[in-house]
C-alpha cells in the first residue's frame, strides 16, 4: 500500500510550483500586453496612413480649385471646364496627376445641380451613376468613403470634394478619389512591417520568460537533488555512525570482559580465596596488559579513521621514508619469515603527504600483508612516478581475497581475519583520501596475493631543494 507523502513535503512541493505558476501568469500577461499593444499600434498606424493620404489628396484638390477659381475670375466660364472643351492645363493636369498615378482613381467637375461637367479619362464615368457614400469619423464631411458601381464592377474609394466659388457663390464642385484597394494595400504593407516588429518583441519576451522559467526549473530541480543528496548523506552518516558505535562496542567488549575477569580473579588471589599460584597470576596479568594494549591500539586506529585531515602542504621524500619504515619493521618481518623486495628505479619521488600519515599508512598495509601470511611469504614494493603522481604498489604472496570483497575490505570494522579489528584498511583509505590521493586493490598477477596501488600528488623537484627548505 502506497503511503501519502507527509503534509510538510506536500506543502514544500506546492511552494516549489509557485515560481512556475508565477512565470506562466507572467508569460500570459506578456502575451496579453503584446497583443493589446499590437492591436493599438495597428489601429494607430492605419489611422496615420489614412490621414496622410487624405491630406495629400486634399492638398491636390485645394490647388486645383484655386487654379480653377483664378481662371473664372479672369473671365473664363464653366463651359471652358466642361467636356469636350476642357481647358488645356486641366487636361494636362489630369494626365499627369490622375491617369499616371496608381493612388488616384478619378477627378471630376460638377455644376451646382450635381451634373458632371468634365471627367478624367482614367475611369469610366458610369461608375459614378450608381453608388453610396458615408462620412469618415474624425474627418470633415467633404471627405467620404464611397462605393462605386454595382456587381463585379463595383469598387470603393475615399473621396475629397471641395466647392468652386465665384463672388462667394458656389458654382461647381471639384472631386478626386483614392482607390480603396490601393489604400488597403498601402495599409497592409505598413502593418505587415509592424507585425514583424511586434512578433520580434513577443519572441524576445517569450525567450526571456522561457529562459527564466528553465533556469528556475533547473534551479528548483537542482535544489531538490541537493536536498535529497543531503538527506541521503545524513542518513548514511547516521547509519555509518550507528554501525561504528555498534562495532566499536563489540570490539571493546571482549578485551574489557577479559580484563574484568582477570581483575576479579586477582582480587580473589589477594584475599587468599583462590588456589591459583603466582606463575598463573603473572600470566593472567600479562594477558590483561596485552588486552589493554589491544584496546589502546583499537582506539588509536579509530582516531586515525575519524580525525584524518590534511590541510597543510606536506611534501615527503617517499624513498627515504620507505627505507626508514622497512628498517624499523625488519625485526618483525624476520621473526615472521617475511621477505621484503623493494624496487625504486627512479631518482626522486616527492609527494604530498605528511610523514606521520605516510608512516601509519605503510605500516598498516605491511601489517595487513604480514597477517595474511602467518607462515611467511614475500612482500614486494615498487615505487615510481608519472607526470602527476607518485605511485606505490604493494603486493604480497598471501591468499588474497575474492574480487567481490575488493571494496568491502575498506569498510570500517570489516576484517577477513578472525582476530582483526577491521580498521586498518579503513584508516589507510581515509588517510590517503585526506591528502587528495587514492588507493585501489586487485589480485596480484605476479605473486598470487593482493596488490594495493597508492597514488599521491607529485611534486617534481630535486630532493636537495626539499631538504634545503626543511
Amino acid at each position: 500500500m502506497n503511503q501519502k507523502p507527509p503534509k510538510k513535503d506536500q506543502a514544500l512541493a506546492r511552494l516549489r510550483r509557485l515560481p512556475m505558476l508565477g512565470i506562466f501568469v507572467a508569460f500570459l500577461m506578456v502575451v496579453g500586453v503584446c497583443v493589446a499593444g499590437l492591436w493599438n499600434d495597428l489601429q494607430r498606424q492605419k489611422q496615420l496612413i489614412l490621414a496622410s493620404e487624405i491630406a495629400n489628396l486634399q492638398s491636390h484638390v485645394e490647388r486645383t480649385v484655386v487654379r480653377i477659381e483664378s481662371d473664372l475670375r479672369q473671365g473664363k466660364s464653366l463651359e471652358q471646364f466642361s467636356a469636350p472643351n476642357v481647358t488645356d492645363w486641366l487636361v494636362d493636369h489630369w494626365t499627369r496627376m490622375i491617369a499616371s498615378k496608381p493612388d488616384r482613381l478619378y477627378a471630376a467637375i460638377e455644376d451646382s445641380s450635381g451634373s458632371v461637367l468634365a471627367f478624367s479619362s482614367k475611369t469610366d464615368l458610369s461608375i459614378l451613376t450608381n453608388g453610396s457614400s458615408v462620412s469618415i469619423d474624425g474627418f470633415p464631411k467633404s471627405i467620404r468613403r464611397i462605393s462605386l458601381g454595382q456587381g463585379r464592377n463595383s469598387t470603393t474609394a475615399v473621396e475629397v470634394g471641395l466647392p468652386v466659388e465665384l463672388n462667394n457663390h458656389r458654382i461647381a464642385t471639384y472631386r478626386t478619389a483614392i482607390p480603396g484597394q490601393w489604400l488597403e494595400d498601402r495599409i497592409s504593407a505598413s502593418t505587415r512591417n509592424r507585425w514583424l516588429v511586434w512578433l520580434a518583441i513577443l519572441s524576445a519576451m517569450s525567450l526571456i520568460v522561457a529562459t527564466t522559467a528553465l533556469f528556475l526549473f533547473r534551479l528548483g530541480t537542482h535544489t531538490q537533488e541537493l536536498e535529497q543528496a543531503l538527506k541521503t548523506s545524513e542518513t548514511r552518516r547516521l547509519a555509518d555512525l550507528s554501525k561504528l558505535v555498534v562495532s566499536m562496542a563489540h570490539e571493546l567488549r571482549n578485551p574489557l570482559n577479559s580484563i574484568r575477569l582477570n581483575l576479579f580473579t586477582s582480587e580473589k588471589i589477594i584475599r587468599g580465596d583462590s588456589p591459583i599460584d603466582q606463575k598463573e597470576a603473572l600470566v593472567m596479568i600479562h594477558e590483561s596488559v596485552c588486552e589493554i594494549e589491544r584496546v589502546n591500539e583499537l582506539i588509536g586506529q579509530l582516531l586515525g579513521f575519524v580525525k584524518a585531515d590534511e590541510n597543510q602542504e606536506n611534501w615527503l621524500n617517499f624513498d627515504t621514508e620507505i627505507q626508514s619504515i622497512l628498517s624499523f619493521m625488519k625485526s618483525t618481518h624476520d621473526l615472521h619469515q617475511i621477505q621484503i623486495d623493494y624496487q625504486f628505479p627512479e631518482q626522486n619521488a616527492i609527494g604530498k603527504v605528511s610523514r606521520k600519515y605516510f608512516r601509519q599508512i605503510l605500516i598498516n598495509l605491511l601489517q595487513n600483508a604480514r597477517q595474511a601470511m602467518p607462515e611467511g611469504g614475500l612482500i614486494h614494493l615498487h615505487l615510481h612516478t608519472d607526470s602527476q603522481s607518485v605511485i606505490l604498489a604493494i603486493e604480497d604472496s598471501g591468499p588474497g581475497v575474492t574480487s567481490n570483497l575488493f571494496e568491502k575490505i575498506f569498510e570500517p570494522f570489516y576484517s577477513t581475519h578472525q582476530d582483526g579489528a577491521g580498521l586498518g584498511l579503513a584508516v589507510v583509505k581515509n588517510l590517503i583520501e585526506a591528502t587528495g590521493g587514492s588507493i585501489s586493490c586487485q589480485r596480484s598477477s605476479r605473486f598470487g596475493g593482493m596488490r594495493f596501488t597508492l597514488r599521491f600528488q607529485s611534486k617534481l623537484q630535486e630532493v636537495s631543494i626539499l631538504e634545503a627548505k626543511s
